[in-house]
């Protein structure tokens, strides 16, 4: 069989004739310079490009053809071109891709018993990308609608789009084909009801006579599925026949061993691969499905897609790698509130005893570092957050070496000053005096008897009313312990330090609305 090749670039120029204008593709415009009786030369500085003649395609296309029907035709011929000759730069990029997803895709036909061919379906549909967003909001390699990705339970919500899971939709995918090809029995009706549904294939049937094959109801198609199955021979032909075109990858993407983390806390995707010593993107890049770059902290056993080789690191810092992995809302500012004027505030009642309480301060102390030990570690006993030995120490990382001095800081035991009463003039003289300094016999109209009264016992001490009240107001109010929030602080590590005192309490006691803390902030912890 005769071959024709082609050299792009300076001079561009294809006789595809009515193939091309048919798929309505502009044409290429250029002189053909004529080499031979047999050969078709383009000139350029950059590539070769062949172009092969009907019967080496048809020829190829039968030896590839298994249980997919690959018919040739001038659709097929003019998308053949289109992907060899006019967008080769799509069809690297594929290539490129190619190795990360089919081995996946392959194994999922193979469970159901479906033809590999099918594989290249995906390809169609996105380019074997699987955050693809098409204009109809199809969505993820397999471009599921949202009520199609539902009934075959793909999660959707605020943080997850399981159409964006490659395992999960690939397994969704075979799932509907399987379904398709049983409705219709034919693997090219099956694609083309998976491109516009199976409502508009069987009103192609009706119109078209009753005819069951994609080519007898071809012309009764939307516009866009009378595409969609040649494009898939084409690129059967394309992907499988793309060095003979000089197709080649500029970088394959290969795929990686990975293991799966059960995650129930908010997380950041990027600290976490920051952590891990990892590109800042390949966790995200992992698990596409997360829509958000992070995890909310209401997940419970989220299966987070790891690298392998980073599993052991991980569990042997797992605490300390999570702890300062946190994801923390970025702050927002709270709206501006007019305060009322003293005119129109509450008025202020002056207790006759002012208590006088010390915040609690931080004291700077050393630790020295010994050997066996981590950030976790010296964080548990030094009752602090790893990511507060961090902020202090100006960490970056989790190593530490032996005898390397760190900071820490810790709160102070609160102190108050004594009780003073201030003194006023009394209007009235209560007796204070306990139950057992009083004697049994004293009643409602029994008066002190000096006779009854041990010797031993307290003095019975006259005091004026106000000053009594003033005294019970002084025990009430007790000095509060008051924590100063530092940089990586959070309310559940908070409740550690303070004898576990409940986050549900720490949020009541500081008016909070949510998690959200800012340095400087200071909670009332006890």
């Amino acid at each position: 069989m005769r071959k024709t090749t082609l050299l792009t670039g300076l001079v561009l120029t294809l006789g595809l004739g009515s193939a091309l204008h048919a798929q309505e593709m502009p044409t290429l415009e250029s002189p053909v310079v004529q080499v031979k009786d047999t050969t078709k030369v383009l000139v350029d500085s950059v590539e070769f490009i062949p172009v092969e003649t009907d019967e080496l395609i048809q020829d190829r296309l039968s030896c590839l053809e298994q249980e997919i029907p690959l018919e040739f035709n001038k659709q097929v011929r003019g998308l053949i071109d289109y992907f060899t000759i006019r967008n080769r730069k799509y069809t690297r990029r594929v290539l490129e891709r190619k190795p990360m997803y089919f081995p996946m895709f392959e194994k999922y036909l193979a469970k159901h018993n479906m033809p590999d061919e099918l594989k290249y379906l995906a390809v169609v549909e996105s380019a074997l990308l699987p955050k693809a967003v098409s204009s109809a909001k199809a969505v993820g390699l397999w471009q599921f609608m949202d009520f199609t990705g539902r009934e075959f339970r793909l999660v959707q919500n605020h943080y997850l789009d399981e159409r964006m899971d490659p395992e999960k939709s690939t397994e969704a995918a075979c799932k509907f084909l399987k379904q398709l090809y049983r409705m219709f029995g034919s693997w090219e009706m099956a694609l083309a009801a998976y491109n516009c549904g199976p409502g508009n294939v069987r009103k192609a049937i009706t119109r078209s006579g009753g005819k069951k094959t994609f080519w007898g109801i071809y012309p009764y198609l939307p516009k866009e599925t009378r595409a969609y199955v040649p494009s898939f021979t084409a690129l059967v032909y394309a992907l499988n026949h793309a060095e003979d075109h000089n197709l080649h990858p500029a970088k394959l993407q290969m795929p990686i061993a990975v293991d799966t983390l059960l995650i129930s806390q908010s997380l950041d995707l990027k600290l976490l691969a920051k952590q891990l010593n990892l590109p800042e993107n390949q966790i995200v890049d992992l698990n596409p499905a997360l829509k958000l770059k992070h995890i909310p902290e209401n997940v419970s056993n989220f299966p987070l897609r790891i690298p392998a080789d980073v599993r052991s690191f991980l569990a042997e810092n797992r605490m300390a790698i999570l702890d300062s992995s946190r994801y923390r809302a970025p702050y927002k500012a709270p709206a501006r509130t007019k305060l009322p004027s003293l005119q129109e505030a509450s008025p202020i009642i002056l207790a006759k005893a002012e208590p006088v309480p010390t915040d609690s301060s931080l004291k700077k102390s050393f630790y020295t570092v010994r050997n066996n030990d981590n950030l976790s570690k010296i964080a548990k006993e030094q009752n602090v957050t790893v990511e507060q030995l961090k902020a202090w120490n100006k960490i970056s990382g989790n190593m530490l070496t032996a005898n390397q001095k760190l900071v820490v800081f810790k709160p102070e035991a609160p102190a108050t000053q004594d009780v003073k009463l201030k003194e006023g003039p009394a209007t009235e003289t209560t007796l204070l005096a306990s139950a057992e300094e009083l004697p049994a016999n004293t009643g409602k109209n029994a008066g002190p008897n000096a006779n009854d009264v041990p010797k031993e016992s307290a003095a019975i001490v006259m005091v004026s009313s106000k000053q009594a009240s003033a005294k019970k107001k002084a025990e009430i109010e007790k000095p509060q312990t008051v924590h100063h929030v530092q940089p990586g602080d959070t309310l559940w590590n908070i409740s550690k330090r303070y004898n576990n005192v409940s986050v549900e309490k720490l949020r009541k006691a500081n008016k909070l609305k949510g998690d959200e803390l800012k340095p400087g902030m200071k909670l009332i912890v006890g």
